[in-house]
């Protein structure tokens, strides 16, 4: 007799696990999974639910709470003039719009029997 495959869980067992995974990333203070799974939440349950979730999450989580407000709330990095160097100016002459000649043809046997298939520009095959 055939076996009967597992249910697929049910959308509250989806939910936890997403708000698991969340508290495991922000435990684990990891900003990038954090923001990750964040957006997956978003993406699923929308942006007006997003202030419940962080709600939910600071509640059982302070300090991960106030680490995430705190991170979200600082401004991006600026880089200082000492770490961006000035690009040097250089000469490149710019490249013809059209090739003169048609691209070398490929070494791979694999890439040649492709290439075989295609019709030269001199014979048209009907369509």
């Amino acid at each position: 007799m055939a076996t009967r495959p597992s249910a697929l869980p049910s959308p509250q067992a989806r939910r936890q696990a997403q708000q698991l995974a969340l508290q495991a990333a922000l435990a684990a203070r990891d900003p990038h999974r954090f923001a990750q799974l964040l957006g997956q939440w978003v993406h699923r349950h929308g942006v007006s639910r997003v202030e419940e979730l962080l709600a939910a999450l600071t509640e059982v989580d302070p300090e991960g709470g106030a680490w995430w407000y705190n991170r979200a709330a600082e401004p991006e990095p600026v880089a200082t003039p000492k770490q961006v160097a000035a690009p040097k100016p250089v000469a490149v002459p710019e490249p013809p719009l059209r090739a003169s000649r048609p691209a070398p043809a490929p070494t791979h046997p694999v890439l040649v029997q492709l290439r075989s298939w295609l019709p030269d520009q001199e014979t048209r095959r009907a369509a």
